[in-house]
């Protein structure tokens, strides 16, 4: 895959990276490049053309690369594929909403960041939750930060004020 230099790099100020709360095992991966395999022969043997279409995708799929970073601008993810590449940001003045979930894990808190109608989560180190909470008050005063809860009147996050 080709190396692309990524947006945020020698950006002055912190970045924070998330972490990935349950990593894909070695016999996953290798069981996806098996249906790949699968897909793509059964693709040309069979009249199902379609499935050759699948297989195709799903290989690229398996081939994208992504990165986050919420830096001092806001929140970036770059996709990287072997056939092009995808940047997306999210300035802090345009992001509309924080939802912070704890889920009990020993080192990451879930964060929901919101866009207009559209929600990433991403999990980060308790210490840089706090940073990028502080960063969010900094760079956004204002943007509302909710605790999630289980509560089913509550729709899924309490009123309060998040405590982090």
């Amino acid at each position: 895959m080709s190396k692309h230099s990524l947006p945020w790099a020698g950006l002055p100020g912190p970045i924070y990276l998330p972490r990935e709360l349950k990593p894909r095992k070695p016999y996953v991966i290798y069981g996806c490049w098996a249906m790949v395999t699968l897909l793509l022969v059964g693709g040309i043997v069979t009249r199902f053309k379609i499935a050759l279409i699948f297989g195709v995708l799903y290989a690229l799929t398996l081939l994208t690369k992504k990165d986050v970073a919420v830096t001092e601008r806001g929140l970036e993810i770059f996709y990287q594929m072997k056939i092009t590449t995808n940047y997306n940001f999210w300035p802090w003045e345009e992001i509309n909403a924080i939802v912070v979930e704890d889920r009990n894990h020993p080192e990451l808190i879930a964060l929901h960041i919101g866009h207009g109608n559209v929600s990433k989560r991403f999990f980060f180190t308790r210490p840089d939750t706090k940073d990028i909470l502080a960063l969010a008050m900094k760079k956004h005063p204002g943007i509302p930060v909710r605790q999630a809860t289980d509560h089913p009147r509550s729709g899924g996050f309490s009123r309060k004020s998040s405590g982090i």
